[in-house]
């Protein structure tokens, strides 16, 4: 048997445990993937399969747990709900290591100067100088001093990588840091380091590339909404939400048989160029089908586990709810600051109606408002000073039984 291949035993570990970090590994490895074609780095994209495998053996671990734990009809219909994210998460796995696999292909798909993620937000890797005063201070340190929050997805320290370090963490002189967040995070991050943003420009690459970066970026984009969404769909047990999710899949296949079109009929594009685009393509129209076949649940009526809510509050990215009081009375979103402390509002529910995805310079809240939102662990403490956990609690499960009696 190969060395790649854990033997699947029975270990007494709680399947909530097993589910979070199958949810933490599959969103890293997205992350890790698109990193990896950007700056053509073969060795994140072996990391990428290695995660990959660990994914697969923690599924197989998790049927084996959760079959133990089954007692009749009723206990086997509420572990549908585990089965599927489960499956979903290993879905999004396998999707990033065929996103990866491009790397190997001997052709520079993305050029470095272009940024294929969103535009207010930016990857990049970073390294700590010598005697610089964030020398052995943990992240947590490094947040309180700059005042912004950006997530560290991985540190490369001696040859090897140490994925999703906590906040406790604490950086070595050479450490590099491949990090994710706004620009505007990163930049003070990176000023503070003495060391500025890489320049993001199009001008010297060619329209034909631009615009396939630009395509790639829409479907990296839909996709990882559908996921959230998804999610939301799960906590919230809003079919509303759940069939948003579900049209956006009619959406994202459309979108592919436009793009493998447009691919192949363009004469700007080299042969392995084409073939590397869709290859990224289907795999993220892979990742928008599961996220509808977790959206499927909440539409065919199975109800969700209770250990979903709380597992999408322990994992790395987290989604929870905040309500608005007086004070956030008649404030856009972007007035409310969420943003630089790594918060995206995914959708608003007033009254009895969501607004999905409502833009931040126009939407203006009431108080009641309850906001969906995405944010990083790191800013789990300015979340609780926002609204308790306790009281989150409390507005998830009125939200639940309101949209499970409809």
């Amino acid at each position: 048997m190969s060395d790649s291949f854990a033997e699947i035993e029975y270990r007494p570990i709680p399947v909530k445990d097993i589910l979070r970090e199958m949810k933490d590994l599959s969103a890293l490895m997205l992350d890790l993937a698109y990193y990896s074609i950007i700056y053509n780095n073969r060795d994140l994209a072996k990391e990428v399969f290695n995660l990959e495998r660990r994914v697969d053996y923690l599924e197989l671990l998790l049927i084996l747990q959760s079959s133990l734990a089954v007692r009749g009809v009723s206990g086997a219909e509420r572990m549908i709900s585990i089965y599927r994210l489960a499956s979903s998460s290993n879905k999004i796995s396998d999707a990033a290591a065929d996103i990866a696999r491009v790397v190997f292909s001997g052709t520079r798909l993305v050029p470095p100067s272009v940024n294929i993620y969103d535009k207010d937000e930016v990857v990049t890797h970073i390294v700590l100088p010598d005697k610089h005063e964030f020398c052995g201070k943990t992240l947590e340190y490094i947040f309180d001093k700059l005042g912004v929050v950006f997530e560290v997805l991985a540190v490369r320290r001696s040859g090897k990588w140490l994925f999703n370090p906590q906040e406790d963490f604490k950086l070595s002189c050479g450490d590099v840091l491949i990090v994710r967040g706004l620009i505007e995070n990163v930049k003070v991050f990176m000023e503070s380091l003495g060391k500025r943003l890489p320049k993001i420009s199009n001008s010297e690459v060619e329209e034909s590339k631009i615009n396939l970066c630009e395509e790639l970026l829409q479907f990296r984009n839909i996709t990882q909404f559908m996921v959230d969404l998804a999610y939301t769909a799960l906590i919230t047990r809003s079919e509303d939400i759940a069939e948003k999710t579900l049209e956006l899949e009619d959406y994202v296949d459309r979108m592919l048989e436009k793009f493998e079109y447009d691919v192949i009929s363009n004469p700007d594009l080299s042969v392995n160029e084409k073939i590397c685009a869709i290859h990224i393509a289907v795999a993220s129209e892979q990742i928008a089908d599961a996220a509808a076949e977790l959206a499927e649940l909440i539409v065919r009526g199975v109800e969700p586990h209770p250990l979903i809510t709380d597992i999408f509050w322990e994992t790395d990215e987290r989604i929870s709810v905040i309500e608005m009081d007086e004070s956030d009375e008649g404030k856009t979103i972007d007035e409310l600051g969420y943003e630089k402390k790594g918060i995206k509002v995914l959708a608003v529910r007033r009254n009895d109606e969501w607004h999905i995805m409502p833009p931040y310079s126009a939407f203006k809240v009431k108080k009641g408002d309850v906001l969906i939102v995405k944010y990083p662990a790191e800013s789990e403490e300015y979340v609780e000073s926002l609204e308790s956990e306790e009281d989150r609690e409390e507005i998830v499960e009125e939200i639940q039984e309101e949209e499970w009696e409809d």
